[in-house]
């Protein structure tokens, strides 16, 4: 079976569906530069990377999960909090590291499959039910985008990332 990954995002999406599914393309294009850099480039994907997940993980947790919590199966946002809560661990440990430790190639490449699963998870599962819960997935979508643009504001504020 072919990764969800592999297939473009639909122009028909809802706003909320396609926004993630974008950010989780570039998550895989970005995994995949990871693996084929060396040097000073591989850190600053590394780098981007885990500030790019975070503000995801914060858009999901604040905004879209509790907005279609009551629609679709408690037991898929659960292991999707606890999914979140392990890439963060590894971003955590990953921002204590400069890149040349003997584990760090192997954290992102791990951090990689199990943020991969966790995306087949949410496309396949969740924003299905989501979709044919009925759900206004517009509006979810621009208090999405509102809080991402939050976020980064709060990031480009602290020097963590520049302002898009």
């Amino acid at each position: 079976m072919a990764s969800v990954l592999a297939t473009p995002v639909s122009a028909d999406e809802p706003r909320a569906i396609a926004m993630l599914k974008q950010d989780h393309r570039v998550f895989d294009r970005l995994f995949d530069e990871f693996e084929k850099a060396s040097g000073k480039r591989k850190i600053e994907i590394a780098q981007e990377l885990c500030l790019r997940i975070t503000v995801h993980s914060r858009v999901e947790e604040d905004v879209l999960y509790p907005a279609i919590g009551s629609k679709v199966d408690k037991d898929e946002i659960e292991e999707a909090i606890v999914e979140h809560q392990t890439a963060e661990t590894i971003i955590r440990e990953l921002e204590e590291m400069d890149g040349s430790e003997e584990l760090y190639d192997a954290k992102v490449h791990v951090l990689g499959e199990q943020l991969r699963h966790h995306i087949e998870e949410e496309e396949t599962e969740m924003f299905e039910e989501a979709k044919d819960a009925g759900l206004d997935l517009e509006a979810i979508g621009e208090r999405m985008q509102a809080k991402q643009d939050e976020l980064l504001r709060e990031l480009a504020t602290k020097g963590e990332m520049e302002e898009e």
